[in-house]
């Protein structure tokens, strides 16, 4: 049966976390603390499957015209994968919120998801692979990023935009990565070789005809002239 976690399911989450994406339980302590402190965990005990809605806000110019959620973490322990645990918790998603936003970072997610309802693609700036970013490493407040990321957004036709909360936490988890913020970029240590992966949390200035990601989303309620060319979606969390 599917229900929200709360924090006496931790260990639980934790334990998902590192056997579905095989990363060190510290970071999956880390990710499944902040799931729990600021989404909506929805969790199914016996398939041991989880995923997080975080709140998420679509703007049409200057103007909220929705508040949605995006998915984020949808995991399965691999002892009850293939068994429509996912699925599930993705039809619990779709239900109830103007929108679901996600972003499935391969091809074969991509098809996974519109094959469950997820049809509407949402452009992402694609990240640029770095030696280093040419610029001082200092580290502006949060706040301040944060000031600058919405006043961009705003700007954009339309563009879905976190809250301040949901912000600094991919701020903090880039950090935790001992990755570190030179604007417009997010900078990530490359788990491949000696550069940094660099992602957009803004528009940069000129328009350089850089390649874009798609994220997907489902909504449940009409939004006229919406149009997936003239939408973004900047810092996805993946």
């Amino acid at each position: 049966m599917i229900r929200k976690a709360t924090s006496d399911d931790k260990t639980a989450l934790r334990q998902i976390w590192c056997a579905a994406f095989g990363d060190d339980p510290d970071y999956a302590a880390f990710v499944t603390d902040h799931c729990l402190e600021l989404g909506t965990v929805l969790y199914h005990p016996g398939g041991m499957s989880c995923l997080t809605l975080f709140p998420v806000s679509l703007y049409q110019r200057n103007r909220m015209i929705l508040e949605g959620v995006c998915v984020y973490g949808l995991a399965t322990h691999p002892s009850q994968q293939k068994k429509g645990f996912g699925s599930l918790l993705l039809t619990r998603a779709l239900a109830g919120s103007p929108f679901v936003l996600l972003y499935p970072a391969t091809k074969n997610l991509q098809k996974y998801y519109l094959k469950r309802g997820f049809d509407t693609p949402v452009r992402i700036p694609a990240p640029v692979m770095m030696v280093d970013c040419k610029a001082p490493h200092g580290q502006a407040p949060s706040e301040e990023l944060f000031a600058a990321y919405k006043n961009n957004a705003q700007r954009q036709e339309f563009a879905f935009l976190w809250p301040f909360s949901m912000f600094n936490f991919a701020f903090q988890e880039c950090q935790f990565r001992r990755g570190y913020v030179v604007p417009p970029w997010f900078c990530y240590p490359s788990e491949t070789d000696r550069g940094v992966l660099c992602k957009l949390y803004m528009e940069g200035g000129e328009k350089d005809g850089s390649p874009y990601l798609c994220a997907l989303v489902h909504f449940n309620v009409s939004v006229p002239g919406f149009c997936s060319d003239d939408s973004i979606f900047y810092l996805p969390l993946d």
